[in-house]
Formats: structure tokens, sequence, C-alpha cells
């Protein structure tokens, strides 16, 4: 093959290689963002049913059967999500599922930290969503301030 074949093959193959490279990873880049997507709609509606959960135990009732259903809902939500939420909520979640344990509801000490470690999940969550905690205090405890009617007194 002459000089002259050889160059005329490699300005034909070089575009194609390219084009076949430039191909591949458009569908790599668009699989990730697909299989992205998809785990965060699932993260958005799980961290939903969290905020669910937590407003319905501000919102009910104080007796002993409707705190045991509020953290059975609390372990149904870990299950479901220790493989989509990110270290720093797991960690969060963990740190707060501890503190409920040992939690006195009758001790007023304790709440204003119950409240802290409850909206630091929550801080952690908005962040893995990719929202903004500016101006929510240092543990995101002003997530909570609509809900609680004493919270100026509490925090």
């Amino acid at each position: 093959m002459t000089e002259k074949g050889i160059e005329v093959l490699i300005t034909i193959l070089l575009p194609l290689a390219g084009g076949g490279i430039g191909f591949l990873l458009k569908r790599y880049l668009d699989k990730k963002r697909e299989l992205f997507n998809e785990n965060a709609r699932e993260r958005r509606q799980a961290y939903q049913d969290f905020v669910n959960i937590i407003i319905d135990i501000f919102a009910g009732t104080n007796n002993k059967k409707q705190k045991a259903f509020d953290i059975s809902r609390l372990y149904d939500f870990y299950k479901k999500n220790i493989l989509f939420a990110p270290p720093n909520v797991v960690n969060a979640f963990s740190n707060y599922m501890q503190y409920i344990y040992i939690f006195d509801s009758n001790d007023p000490n304790q709440n204003a930290e119950h409240i802290k470690k409850l909206t630091e999940v929550l801080k952690h969550m908005r962040a893995d969503l990719g929202l903004s905690n500016k101006d929510l205090g240092e543990h995101g405890e002003k997530l909570m301030r609509a809900i609680i009617t004493d919270f100026d007194t509490l925090i």
C-alpha cells in the first residue's frame, strides 16, 4: 500500500472510530443518567415518606401503641432506603434512631436535642436532593419551626 493509500484509509477510519467511541460514550452517559434519575425519584419518594412519618408523629397521639407503630414505620423506611441513601443520610438516621431508643419525652431538656437529631436527618436528605440548607440553622432545626408551637423557647 502506498503512502497516499494509507493516508486515505486513515482519513476514513479515524472519523469512524471517533464516531463509534462517541456513540458508546453517549450511550454510557445516557444509561448512567437514566439510572441516576430513577434513583433520584426513589430517594425523593422515600424522603417524602420519612417526612410524612415525622409529621404524623408530631400530630399524633402520645400513647404507647401509636409510638410502637411509628417506630415500626421508621424501621420500614430504613429497610427500603438503606440501598438508596448516601452515607451521611444513613449515619444521621442511625444517630436519630439511637437517640430515640434512650429518649425520655418527660424530660424537657431532651426535647431540643431530639429536634436537632431529627432535623439533622432532614438536612442531609435535602442536601442529597440538591436543595439548599442555607439559613435553616446549624442542624436544620428551622425545618420544624412550622410544626412546633413553642419552637422559639424550645430551641
